[in-house]
């Protein structure tokens, strides 16, 4: 598969999600807190070393808060939004002209069976 288009594929998938983080500013928050304890994270493993860090509980705790943060940011991500004023008034809309099209058939297969009887007095 040439990179071009892998490039394009990837950029398509991601733009509606970091679209609703643009525009979302709870969603905004959350991202910028787990770049930071990520940040923090990574300072410190530079700074101390990766085995002393991983004993660091100031690092076990900025690692929990991230994945808290990123857990927390993934759920509301993935959250439907709520249907609008104008789908609920199309879903309306069509589960009215159901019934009305299933009571106008129902009506016209009874009508059917009056008219095939004649009844002479």
């Amino acid at each position: 598969m040439p990179a071009k288009l892998r490039t394009d594929q990837i950029a398509d998938a991601i733009t509606p999600i970091a679209t609703r983080v643009a525009q979302d500013p709870e969603l905004r928050e959350h991202a910028k807190n787990v770049l930071d304890s990520a940040k923090a994270v990574i300072e410190r493993v530079q700074s101390e070393g990766a085995r002393s860090a991983a004993t660091d509980k100031k690092v076990h705790d900025q690692v929990a808060k991230a994945a808290s943060e990123l857990r927390q940011g993934a759920s509301k991500l993935q959250a439907q939004r709520k249907p609008t004023k104008k789908r609920r008034a199309a879903k309306v809309a069509v589960a009215g002209a159901v019934a009305v099209g299933a009571a106008v058939v129902a009506k016209r297969a009874l009508s059917k069976d009056e008219d095939e009887f004649e009844y002479t007095p």
